[in-house]
């Protein structure tokens, strides 16, 4: 395991094959020739100018497309196709959870086979044409609350037909996309910090959490048997899966097992505490609820077709769905591109080019056939983009060093081995493990499949929305500042970059996000949720005006951060001036 620290908060690389690690003696011999391109040439300041337009868009497009050949034929290894497996049960396993809270609360519009339809549309659309084709597109739980939010007021207040309304959403909301793409309007997420970043990632969260336990209520609501076979169920995956994936962050076992159970972890669980429920006795008994599905390659409403048919709406709630396109797109302006910055964080060794301006072009596309087949709307996955780029990962070998335990008396065993330290030279930056996993989610729409999915209990999707819930809060920068904060001085690491500060001022800016995501999740769980989106992009203008005002340039510097690094901010114009780090 190997120890990354970001300017705020610990990042934990995990070495995830041994076929993966390079040797320093033979590192520089296996330099492939694409590094050796320089993707910053020819840029210029019009890519980010409303003066020209499609100019960002063909920017990156011709940034990219030396690299077009090299995301295929480079790819062939076994880290991809382990990568491929693991992203694929992370991206379908939730994208199940949040299917059942979609199919629950929407009148059952959507369920299973919608959910797998949407992950494997975005998915091979962004593998094949994307030009960051390491971000995981696919269905995600905020979409699942805009959805069932927008179904709240529509047949509260009207009797709009409801998918033919989604429909229209998605046309708007892909016209929307079209300009912000064509006008270079997306070089603003270039402001965007991790001050934003992490309130965001800690509000979804606790949402998710919010989400699994509301499955568990369900559970008590049909027989108090069911809800605490619920609770054993959820709370045994979580734990297990917490347990499984920090031993293969560890150093416990040898690589092989620790390797396995990285890559593995979900399923693993997953099919455990699915089974658990069948065991005979009285285990079996408690029939709790599980998965609804329907057949192979059909929609969850059996008397409709795959094609919604917009000309169901009238003209006067044409325009009514425009208004729900405006937040649609300010949801994906700053959920998919703080999603794919994160998959190109400041640790990650990135050599390709980035490119913002013609993927969200791309996620108009997908919005907008998402809409005509009556499917939620793809976007990238937070979580799931950065475990991507983690899989694929390559270290070399650094140094070795003793492995010593300070004792009372120093003693060497005659069995202990020097300990190599490896550092992570290379992300395998390719199309292979978003193509695959995307296909892979529609291979699972067929019969035997679907069983399979039908014998999942609710309960473990409780434990799924619980776990990837607690997965984001654990290793956000607000947890790590409260734990700063309440430690005994005397046993703060000296490396902590916080240790530099006040205590007052880190609680003034630790205060400053709470506030912040009490706002959002106050608002979310209101009939106003659905323009929760608005409140996320203000926080952008808020750091970059309001914050400085509080906070010297240097105390900023150490308390927060770009999002990503500065090969993927040069494609949008680059880390603008106020928000470049200060060093006294």
């Amino acid at each position: 395991m190997m120890d990354d620290r970001s300017d705020k908060n610990t990042h934990v690389s995990v070495i995830t094959s041994i076929d993966d690690i390079y040797d320093v003696t033979i590192d520089n011999q296996r330099i492939e020739d694409e590094n050796q391109l320089d993707p910053k040439s020819g840029y210029s300041s019009h890519y980010t100018s409303i003066c020209y337009p499609f100019a960002g868009m063909i920017r990156d497009v011709k940034i990219r497309l030396p690299y077009y050949l090299s995301d295929w034929k480079l790819a062939l290894s076994y880290r991809i196709f382990a990568a491929t497996i693991r992203i694929f049960f992370l991206n379908t396993i939730p994208a199940l959870a949040y299917a059942l809270d979609l199919y629950l609360r929407s009148d059952h519009y959507y369920g299973v086979n919608e959910a797998l339809l949407s992950s494997a549309l975005g998915g091979i659309v962004f593998g094949l044409f994307a030009v960051q084709p390491i971000s995981i597109v696919g269905f995600t739980g905020l979409i699942s609350l805009f959805n069932y939010t927008t179904y709240d007021i529509i047949s509260r207040y009207s009797q709009v037909p409801y998918l033919p309304f989604m429909c229209w959403v998605a046309i708007w909301a892909a016209i929307l996309h079209w300009l912000i793409a064509i006008f270079n309007l997306v070089t603003y997420v270039r402001y965007m910090t991790n001050f934003t970043a992490e309130i965001f990632g800690f509000y979804v969260g606790i949402v998710y959490i919010q989400k699994g336990i509301e499955f568990i209520i369900g559970d008590f609501d049909e027989s108090s048997t069911k809800g605490f076979m619920s609770i054993l169920i959820a709370f045994g995956f979580f734990f297990s899966y917490w347990i499984l994936t920090h031993i293969g962050q560890s150093g416990y076992f040898n690589r092989i097992i620790r390797d396995f159970l990285v890559d593995y972890a979900m399923i693993l669980c997953v099919i455990f505490w699915t089974g658990f429920a069948f065991i005979p006795g009285h285990l079996r008994s408690t029939n709790i609820e599980r998965l609804s599905v329907t057949p192979a390659y059909q929609p969850t409403i059996r008397d409709r077709s795959w094609f919604v048919n917009p000309a169901d709406v009238d003209v006067k709630n044409i325009f009514i769905a425009l208004p729900f396109a405006i937040l649609l797109t300010a949801l994906f302006y700053f959920d998919h591109n703080v999603s794919s910055l994160t998959a190109q964080a400041k640790h990650y060794p990135l050599r390709k080019p980035a490119g913002f301006h013609w993927d969200f072009f791309l996620l108009g596309c997908t919005t907008i056939i998402a809409g005509f087949l009556g499917l939620p709307y793809p976007n990238a996955l937070v979580p799931q983009c950065a475990m991507h780029t983690d899989a694929l990962g390559r270290w070399k070998v650094d140094k070795s060093v003793e492995n010593q335990v300070p004792t009372a008396v120093v003693t060497t065993h005659k069995s202990r081995r020097p300990v190599q330290q490896y550092i992570l030279v290379k992300i395998k930056e390719q199309r292979i493990t978003n193509t695959l996993q995307s296909l892979l989610c529609l291979l699972t729409m067929i019969g035997p499949f679907l069983t399979c999915y039908s014998m999942i209990s609710r309960a473990v999707l409780a434990g799924v929305f619980i776990g990837i819930g607690w997965g984001s809060v654990e290793v956000s920068s607000i947890t790590h500042q409260l734990l700063h904060l309440i430690r005994d001085p005397n046993h703060i690491k000296m490396d902590d970059r916080l240790i530099r500060l006040s205590r007052k001022k880190i609680g003034l800016y630790t205060i400053t996000m709470l506030i912040a995501f009490a706002l959002l999740f106050a608002i979310s769980q209101t009939i106003a949720a659905i323009g929760f989106p608005v409140i996320v992009l203000l926080l952008i203008p808020f750091r970059v005006i309001i914050l400085p005002k509080w906070f010297t340039s240097t105390e900023l510097t150490i308390l927060d951060s770009p999002v990503a690094s500065t090969l993927p901010l040069d494609s949008i114009g680059g880390l603008p001036d106020i928000l470049k780090p200060v060093y006294s």
